[in-house]
């Protein structure tokens, strides 16, 4: 009985829903109740910058409508639309969402040069580098901050030194990277910087070896190998660049010649290969290792290389003074005299064309090292970048101080190639300076041996130092007619001197 109940009751209930179907004839059948239902916009905040924005937006509460969609555009990636509207976000309470968003877009979009500066700007005039906003942009930026430099280029003004030094203590991977790039060919103070840089950045090699130039003319030995072993060789263990390993042995070579250990100097520039830029300074070097080791017969090889015709277009004065200085202690009065004159009449052509370009807003670099290749690449972007942006029409206040600073990366571009140049005369004027004594060594010695005294070996340049004046001119006078042919005609008598030892 109880079932049969149960039974009937469910059947009139389903009944009564088929019949409300009539209803939907009367008034309100129209009503719509999918309008009630509003579904949430789905958010990627895919890192931690964006992240951080939409929690500082939801913070502040009710806002105009500009600010709301513009941080819309930049929560849903349209960068370069929210990088237009910035200038019409004006709320007061939204400046500090908009200080870091500005760099966060200016990134975002490509505008590398206008972001660096901003960012060196708000960084050394504010504390956002310690704001969770400041904390997650170096998040984003920080890691690839230095190929970012290195890549686009990026010129270090006066002004934006000073900058840099207000931050130096503040931790952040951008901040190191440019700090980095400042401290280049600042000696010591280099060595405090590379410990702050990722083991695989491409600035820790330069900045080693600013430090390492700096120690050697310090005579810190110690503090050189120390360095080698802490930063060189860890990144040539995993470099392939057969000229960061050439340069590795010119500086191992250089620092072992400095310390004395002739033998193990040898052997460093004796590794670095005749395809590399550094053969001809390598095999220049190591021969006042052989003299001093009175390798004769090493040192006329050696010779033999550095007299080679591939050399005559290259500007190395120093290989024909010591060409000449080695045939004067071997007794070759003869290749002697060849070998000054082969340095007259290759550095006359030098003269002149160091002096044509250190006057000259067009002369080509002479090596294009990496601070003029930083330079040109500097130039070329904020090139590139004024275009980029006066395409997308944005505020003017972007495009405005970039012709300036081309105008600053030209002139600093112009005097670092002037530089190279000014570099080159001082080389050439220290080597005519150096060639005057080996002339007189020259001459005292033949004369000695024409009158039949013995040679001690004594340097006789000492003597005359004082008496000759230090006032160099790129200028070259007859001095193929110094001497008379008639004290090299005895060459041959002096040479079996030197090789029975007559002569020290």
């Amino acid at each position: 009985m109880k079932k049969f109940v149960a039974s009937f009751l469910i059947a009139c209930s389903f009944n009564s829903f088929a019949d409300s179907g009539t209803l939907l004839n009367q008034a309100g059948s129209d009503i719509d109740f999918s309008s009630q239902i509003q579904r949430q916009k789905q958010l990627n905040l895919d890192n931690p910058f964006v992240i951080q924005l939409y929690s500082a937006w939801k913070a502040l509460g009710a806002l105009e409508n500009n600010s709301n969609v513009w941080v819309d555009l930049i929560l849903n990636k349209q960068h370069d639309q929210a990088l237009a509207l910035l200038p019409k976000v004006t709320e007061a309470k939204m400046n500090t969402i908009k200080q870091a968003s500005e760099l966060y877009l200016l990134y975002q979009t490509g505008h590398v040069q206008t972001f660096v500066n901003r960012w060196i700007d708000v960084a050394s005039s504010t504390s956002f580098l310690k704001t969770e906003m400041g904390i997650a942009l170096d998040q984003i930026v920080g890691p690839g901050s230095t190929q970012l430099l290195l890549v686009n280029g990026f010129f270090l003004s006066d002004d934006i030194r000073e900058k840099l030094k207000r931050i130096e203590s503040i931790p952040s991977q951008m901040n190191y990277s440019l700090q980095a790039l400042k401290a280049l060919r600042t000696g010591e103070n280099a060595v405090s910087w590379i410990g702050k840089l990722d083991e695989s950045n491409p600035l820790r090699m330069p900045l080693a070896q600013t430090a390492l130039l700096h120690f050697a003319k310090d005579g810190k030995l110690g503090a050189s190998g120390k360095l080698i072993k802490s930063v060189v060789e860890p990144i040539l263990n995993k470099t392939e660049d057969e000229e960061e390993l050439a340069l590795y042995f010119m500086t191992l070579g250089r620092l072992l010649y400095q310390a004395g250990a002739l033998a193990e100097s040898k052997k460093y520039y004796d590794l670095i290969p005749e395809t590399s830029a550094y053969f001809l300074k390598a095999k220049t070097e190591s021969l006042w290792v052989h003299l001093r080791e009175k390798d004769f017969s090493r040192t006329k090889g050696e010779l033999a290389t550095l007299e080679m015709k591939i050399f005559n277009d290259k500007f190395y004065p120093e290989a024909y003074l010591i060409s000449a200085m080695a045939n004067v202690m071997l007794c070759q009065f003869v290749e002697s005299k060849a070998a000054i004159t082969r340095f007259i009449n290759v550095n006359r052509k030098w003269a002149h064309e160091i002096e044509a370009n250190i006057g000259s807003a067009t002369a080509p670099a002479v090596d294009r090292n990496l601070f003029i290749v930083n330079l040109e690449r500097a130039i070329s972007s904020l090139q590139r970048e004024k275009l980029l942006l006066e395409q997308k029409k944005v505020d003017a206040s972007y495009i405005a101080p970039i012709d300036q600073r081309v105008v600053e990366a030209q002139n600093s571009l112009r005097k670092e190639i002037t530089a190279q140049w000014v570099n080159r005369k001082a080389m050439l004027e220290s080597a005519l300076y150096k060639m005057k004594f080996v002339k007189i060594e020259l001459i005292s010695r033949m004369r000695q041996v024409a009158m039949n005294m013995k040679v001690d070996g004594s340097d006789e340049v000492s003597q005359y130092s004082a008496a000759v004046a230090r006032n160099n001119e790129l200028s070259f006078p007859n001095d193929g007619v110094i001497w008379g042919d008639e004290l090299f005609n005895m060459s041959a008598k002096v040479l079996n001197k030197c090789i029975k030892g007559e002569l020290k």
